[in-house]
């Protein structure tokens, strides 16, 4: 019987927990090694329509990106929704793992996908956390576009509807790019100091939005739910594990949408 632990185990070789930011909550966040599985689901979030779907679908483990605790519960009080959806994942033996800033910083993980999915060559590190590993790519557009027609380029390529663009001129040319997946906001000075013309990354904030105007460089906000693309790209590696390790496990890929937001366009 395939445990838990042999599928962590090859999980781990390619998105190793060690390599995860300081202070990151990745690994397993409910449940065992030791539990036993027959079926396993990928997903971005784990949010109570996704445990819902889990429980329908006789889910044994769920693999997703953002980690099901990012704070300590204070207490167990099911009054609360959360609490309640860790309750509801205990009662019927599901184990959660999650791979956050692992899958980021990991060779073929997030950052390269991400910088896959846009088209972008000669891609190479960019913006080293603390343990000197990379948490974002940087590379070369195809073409140079101006700034409002690669704001299109990001829209199309991601299969979005909508995005942001901050620039201070429209008709800046673009041809060197670098992005971070999710909430990368912090990091666009680095793009700045290595004069890189344009940075990809979700939930910029209003004054920070002034402050990357007023440095001349262009930034796209997709949104945070571009990160959907690891729900997809575990699925597909465990498809290819299985047959390799011969797990005989059933694996699925969640079909419910965790973004909080309606783009209406």
């Amino acid at each position: 019987m395939t445990k838990v632990k042999d599928l962590v185990k090859v999980l781990n070789d390619f998105f190793p927990e060690k390599i995860a930011s300081a202070g990151d909550p990745v690994g397993i966040q409910i449940g065992s090694l030791e539990q036993s599985v027959t079926k396993v689901m990928t997903t971005l979030d784990v949010r109570p329509q996704v445990v819902e779907e889990a429980i329908k679908k006789h889910v044994d483990l769920i693999i997703s990106h953002h980690p099901l605790m990012f704070r300590p519960a204070p207490n167990l009080n099911f009054a609360d929704p959360q609490n309640e959806m860790y309750g509801k994942i205990i009662a019927n033996g599901i184990t959660v793992y999650s791979i956050h800033t692992n899958s980021d910083k990991a060779q073929d993980g997030s950052s390269d996908w991400q910088a896959e999915e846009l088209g972008l060559t000669d891609v190479q590190p960019f913006c080293l956390d603390s343990d000197g590993i990379a948490i974002g790519r940087k590379g070369k557009l195809p073409k140079t576009l101006s700034a409002i027609d690669f704001a299109y380029y990001v829209k199309e390529k991601m299969n979005l509807k909508m995005v942001r663009l901050i620039t201070a001129d429209n008709q800046q040319q673009i041809s060197t790019v670098s992005l971070i997946c999710g909430d990368g906001g912090k990091y666009w000075h680095q793009a700045v100091t290595e004069k890189i013309d344009a940075f990809i990354t979700g939930d910029v904030y209003y004054h920070t939005g002034h402050d990357m105007i007023s440095s001349g460089i262009t930034v796209i906000d997709p949104g945070h739910y571009t990160e959907k693309l690891f729900k997809d790209k575990i699925y597909e590696k465990l498809i290819k594990w299985n047959e390799e390790n011969n797990w005989n496990v059933t694996v699925i890929k969640s079909h419910v949408s965790t973004n909080p937001f309606q783009d209406l366009v």
